[in-house]
């Protein structure tokens, strides 16, 4: 990436109700095992994710969605806060003209007060072909044949959701555990709080972790705007809060990123799905940001 073509942002960080909390990146390292899994046909998707995080004896998980039906989409998508309580919020909950099909997706899978519990956001079309995206919600059902999927397990650390004091939202963060000793790849989950490009993230915990070349399969998270590039140009996904699933690798040398292609889907607050490939610059984190690096062997 060279500093002469980069993009200046259009978009301004969120201003947040809680207290700026100090730290603005939370890694931990743990090693993966990496499983392609069917999941259950008219089983909710969750429940088919945690059946098959509970056969490798293992708690959370980075999930890719490949693609196969769903018999139902209950979903929203990203929204003003008309009361001014915070920064961002979620639109009503829409259900999506079924079956679908699933495009893509990432999912964060985990924890919250002890219960199992997904952030996931997804791509689709609907019954009628229109494409559609959001963020799923439990009640999502695995249609008549196996949603295809991709588990990158975590071996020693897990994620637990909670209210966050900053944004007041729900959020994911890692922390160790004991490993079973069963993962083979190295791998680094960071929460990434709000007003932080998400290349220098990136570039960041690749230079502290020691990584020269990963892959961000299973990354997801929300943008304040997504400032993409395509052929015809550069797109901008309009904010305050744009839900994003991430996929692509990098490469670092040095102090720098010499390589980064990240293509990606951007669901607007209006339910617009854009396609492109991250800038690599303007693209400010909103509310929260699940990254996952995992080391591709040179």
């Amino acid at each position: 990436m060279n500093s002469s073509t980069r993009t200046q942002s259009r978009f301004e960080p969120l201003v947040h109700p809680g207290p700026l909390a100090e730290e603005r990146l939370e890694s931990v390292s743990s090693a993966t095992v990496i499983a392609r899994y069917s999941l259950t046909p008219g089983s909710r998707l969750i429940d088919s994710i945690d059946e098959a995080l509970t056969e490798l004896g293992l708690d959370s998980a980075q999930v890719e969605l490949l693609g196969g039906p769903l018999a139902r989409v209950s979903y929203c998508v990203p929204a003003l806060c008309t009361d001014g309580t915070r920064a961002a919020w979620y639109s009503e909950t829409r259900e999506s003209a079924e079956p679908a099909t699933i495009v893509g997706g990432s999912a964060t899978v985990g924890r919250r007060d002890g219960e199992r519990f997904m952030h996931c956001h997804a791509v689709w079309f609907d019954a009628n072909g229109s494409l559609r995206g959001g963020h799923l919600w439990p009640d999502t059902v695995v249609g008549a044949s196996p949603v295809e999927v991709v588990l990158h397990a975590f071996d020693s650390l897990e994620l637990s959701s909670a209210i966050d004091d900053e944004t007041l939202m729900p959020v994911f963060t890692p922390s160790r555990r004991s490993g079973s000793g069963i993962g083979t790849g190295r791998a680094v989950m960071t929460r990434v709080r709000p007003g932080v490009e998400i290349h220098e993230a990136i570039r960041q915990v690749m230079a502290e972790s020691g990584m020269r070349r990963a892959s961000l399969r299973g990354s997801l998270g929300s943008l304040v705007g997504a400032t993409m590039r395509r052929e015809d140009g550069t797109l901008l996904a309009p904010g305050p809060a744009t839900e994003v699933t991430l996929a692509g690798y990098v490469v670092h040398e040095g102090d720098r990123l010499v390589e980064a292609r990240l293509p990606t889907f951007a669901i607007d607050r209006h339910g617009a799905v854009h396609v492109g490939e991250l800038a690599d610059h303007g693209n400010l984190v909103a509310v929260t940001f699940e990254l996952f690096l995992e080391e591709i062997a040179s």
